[in-house]
């Protein structure tokens, strides 16, 4: 395969089914083409014609006086495969298709599965099909259908510090009406690709492009799913490296969000909290709607990318104040007390009826002088100690407000080494995003801003604490096998966990009143004793257990009892072994658990355990294996972290023994990943700081045509918790 240079960088374009007729699809490609500048020879290719739109016309590629890079396809969906041959032949090196055959047609029959075989025999590049094309504003290469590009031109990155962003979308539609909300903004966009059904190219393999072209400040993601997840988890790390953020819109979430994503693409939306968990690790910003998304382009884009969380809102009203600080608070942002030094200067630059707190009202008046005391302020903003995000909240409804100040409003702003957004409670005059763009800042809305700030803020940690651990000395990893793993393991569930340190109840496996007696001294009373049968998977209902047993002479009756329960229930007179297992003191419930994701592989799950599973759904994921401070995070992924580290005067849970747990659950679930489907540890007790951690009772499932219990996977949860 050749790379995507060809594809993106055309020496020569064909446009394939190329018409006179701007308003049909095939006219208006050739068009936008011609309009947009590009440079290099372009070749109308239609049978019935010897000039198109001005150009010379050929009746097939073979025609053509040169074999240009690039063959923009635009012919019916029947006749596509030909001219793809047709293209190969004369060695043109990429094609993108416009044309979408008929979603009706069976898997290997359908266009996308006859251009992959075809991409893949060839070593052509292939966009497509059912894409609505590409565009490279900055080399002027416009190749696309979209009327999206006659009314909204592009906007060109001006400013000091203002830098391109890309746009990369699984759906035509979504990615031009991003384009169109970014023009809108004033914010530029270098590139926008629709990728289409992916039958070769998929967006991790151009958002690789883009991070090497080097143009792009940021990429904005529509994903429905990915062709190939581990090349996009590649991406994101080398993304995260160059400090380029991937924004990224998953849908897929609701039950109707999958059936669509399925109807529209033949892409299986993934486990989305899975989506979630790689979009965490790898440092990719999550964004809930369009709005977000733009707000989030706009911020990297003017170069205003915020240290940390704290917020200095300067507002000349102050219920506006008020609101804004409550929408920070809110969405996880902080407005603290201002330095002491701070708020003495602006007292002598503000209306005595102002305050100097944050937030900051300097009141309507200081706007009346044509921009000369607003721009006091924001120099003191500039320089403030102790605030990481300033937020200036001022009518932008006139277009004079900020043209009388633009030059010194751009030097300040572009000098100034932490970002100074801007709100408008009134519509914003359409020069007021420009001016505010070029300058290095932006105007938002308060909730975009809020949000993007947090997810920005949130970001910028992502990158100081990836570098921090890439030049940390290695260390030795937590959670390894003792004895490395072999698939046997599986068949002695205790082995296993003790190979990678996994803690557990003392228990043992007896065959008589002796024995029980005997092993129930060493492990120390109280004990429960569960009989150990695939015949009893019940052993409540059976009367196959007994509970908190404190003395040799209960013991040694209750396994008479539970042996002779069993084989009633059962009606078979052979059961005849039974666990012993130590009683567990109370502590904090939570499960640790592991699933085999058909996207991303092996992930960790950690919840709060008993009825909190399924009322409260108080989970977090993590792709496997973790780190400590994976483990950690996870942990304070937990809407309930709080009562583990001892909300209300509770005592504080051993933490650290939970992320070891967590920790080693990861390195077994990637040892063993061709070999078991999931892992359930219900409960894990968690008991106070230092006292460590137990894992009650386990499930593990083997691959295999149908569920296959380990022998401790026959272990009811039975011991008794009190509290949790």
């Amino acid at each position: 395969m050749n790379s995507l240079r060809s594809l993106f960088v055309p020496a020569g374009i064909a446009v394939v089914g190329a018409s006179e007729k701007i308003n049909k699809i095939r006219g208006r490609l050739l068009k936008l083409l011609i309009d947009g500048g590009y440079q290099g020879k372009i070749y109308p290719v239609n049978p019935s014609s010897d000039v198109i739109q001005g150009l010379p016309a050929y009746p097939n590629v073979a025609a053509l006086p040169q074999v240009p890079d690039l063959a923009l396809v635009a012919v019916p969906a029947e006749q596509v495969m030909q001219v793809l041959e047709e293209c190969a032949g004369v060695g043109i090196k990429a094609a993108a298709i416009f044309s979408a055959g008929a979603a009706s047609d069976p898997v290997g029959a359908r266009l996308q599965d006859k251009v992959a075989e075809f991409a893949q025999r060839t070593g052509m590049r292939v966009l497509g099909p059912n894409a609505e094309g590409f565009i490279d504003t900055i080399g002027g290469v416009i190749a696309t259908f979209s009327p999206t590009m006659q009314m909204s031109p592009p906007v060109k990155a001006e400013g000091a510090r203002q830098g391109y962003v890309s746009i990369v979308s699984q759906s035509g539609a979504m990615a031009f009406a991003l384009y169109s909300r970014a023009c809108a903004n004033y914010l530029p966009i270098g590139h926008l690709v629709s990728t289409g059904n992916e039958a070769d190219v998929e967006c991790a393999e151009v958002i690789d492009y883009l991070i090497d072209e080097g143009s792009s400040k940021a990429i904005l993601l529509f994903l429905e799913g990915f062709k190939n997840p581990a090349r996009f988890v590649e991406v994101a790390q080398k993304a995260a490296r160059a400090g380029i953020p991937i924004i990224v819109a998953k849908v897929g979430k609701s039950t109707a969000g999958q059936r669509a994503t399925v109807s529209h693409t033949a892409h299986l939306a993934g486990s989305d909290m899975a989506y979630d968990a790689i979009f965490s690790r790898y440092g990719v910003i999550r964004v809930d709607d369009p709005e977000e998304m733009i707000a989030l382009g706009s911020v990297v884009s003017a170069g205003a990318l915020p240290k940390g969380k704290r917020v200095a809102i300067i507002t000349t009203s102050g219920g506006a104040g008020g609101w804004a600080a409550d929408i920070c608070e809110e969405a996880g942002l902080s407005v603290p007390e201002l330095h002491s030094d701070f708020k003495a200067h602006l007292r002598g630059i503000i209306p005595d009826y102002g305050s100097a707190e944050n937030p900051v009202d300097v009141t309507a008046s200081v706007v009346e002088d044509g921009g000369v005391t607003l721009l006091a302020i924001l120099k003191e903003v500039a320089s403030i100690e102790g605030i990481d995000i300033a937020l200036v909240i001022v009518s932008l409804v006139s277009p004079e407000r900020l043209g009388q100040i633009e030059t010194p409003l751009s030097t300040l702003l572009s000098a100034s080494a932490r970002p100074m957004l801007f709100h408008s409670p009134g519509t914003p005059h359409e020069s007021a995003s420009r001016i505010l763009m070029q300058a290095g800042s932006a105007q938002l809305s308060l909730p975009a801003f809020a949000r993007a700030m947090k997810k920005l803020a949130d970001y910028s940690r992502y990158l100081e604490r990836d570098q921090h651990a890439l030049s940390e000395p290695k260390q030795p990893e937590i959670g390894s096998a003792a004895t490395p793993y072999r698939a046997d393991m599986l068949d002695d569930t205790d082995m296993l966990m003790d190979a990678y340190g996994i803690p557990r109840p003392a228990e043992a496996l007896v065959m008589s009143v002796s024995q029980a007696v005997a092993q129930a001294q060493r492990i120390g009373y109280p004990v429960a004793l569960k009989v150990i049968s695939d015949q009893v998977p019940h052993k409540t209902e059976a009367g196959a257990l007994a509970l908190s047993l404190a003395t040799d002479s209960q013991v040694a009756h209750a396994f008479e009892q539970v042996i002779g329960n069993a084989r009633k229930y059962a009606g078979d007179s052979s059961i005849d072994t039974v666990l012993v297992q130590k009683m567990m003191p109370p502590g904090r419930e939570l499960m640790v658990g592991g699933i085999m994701d058909p996207d991303f592989g092996p992930m960790v799950m950690l919840g709060f355990g008993g009825i909190y599973v399924e009322i409260l759904r108080d989970v977090t994921l993590a792709p496997a294996p973790l780190s400590l401070d994976d483990a950690h995070a996870m942990i304070d992924k937990l809407k309930g972290s709080s009562l583990l580290r001892g909300a209300r005067g509770e005592t504080a849970c051993d933490l650290n023994a939970l992320a070891n747990l967590l920790v080693a659950t990861s390195r077994l679930l990637k040892d063993a990943a061709q070999d078991i489907d999931e892992l359930d540890f219900n409960p894990v007790i968690v008991y106070p700081e230092g006292q460590g951690v137990a894992v009650v009772d386990s499930l593990i499932v083997k691959k295999s045509d149908g569920p296959d219990m380990l022998p401790l996977a026959l272990h009811e949860q039975t011991t008794t918790i009190a509290g949790g």
